[in-house]
């Protein structure tokens, strides 16, 4: 076995606000809220995330994508994404058992993985390629026994 951490590169610069809406609409669908609602909700939430802008020099920006880090429903908002992208892909890793082990805390990612069945190139390339928005980077390596 071997452990591996990864951490995802600025995450809230590179998160899509469509992509958020996206999984917002997931979420609220399992857990069988009303069309009403769920476009209240959605109408809402692209208002707040499109409200992106940062003060430098006395001078004020609007970035083209991802969300503002300073803001207090950005945390939130990230966790949310990245609850979906664990649902939808680190799930089969588990239950391959391709990974044995899986444990994040905001954007640093903790991996146990058999090596027999897979290697830490895999996991990063298959890391990168969940969000073309998102990169990870291995951060160490260890082997256990």
């Amino acid at each position: 076995m071997k452990i591996i951490t990864l951490g995802i590169k600025d995450l809230y610069v590179n998160l899509s606000i469509q992509g958020i809406l996206q999984t917002t609409k997931f979420w609220l669908n399992k857990h069988n809220n009303t069309s009403t609602t769920i476009e209240q909700i959605l109408q809402l939430l692209e208002t707040i995330l499109k409200q992106n802008y940062f003060q430098y020099n006395n001078q004020l920006f609007r970035p083209e994508k991802g969300i503002a880090m300073g803001s207090p429903i950005s945390i939130t908002i990230a966790e949310i994404y990245i609850q979906f992208l664990e649902e939808l892909y680190v799930k089969q890793w588990l239950d391959s058992r391709q990974i044995l082990y899986y444990k994040r805390h905001v954007d640093d990612i903790l991996i146990i993985y058999d090596q027999n069945k897979t290697n830490e190139q895999d996991i990063l390339n298959h890391a990168n390629n969940i969000d073309k928005h998102l990169h990870s980077n291995c951060q160490q390596k260890k082997i256990i026994s």
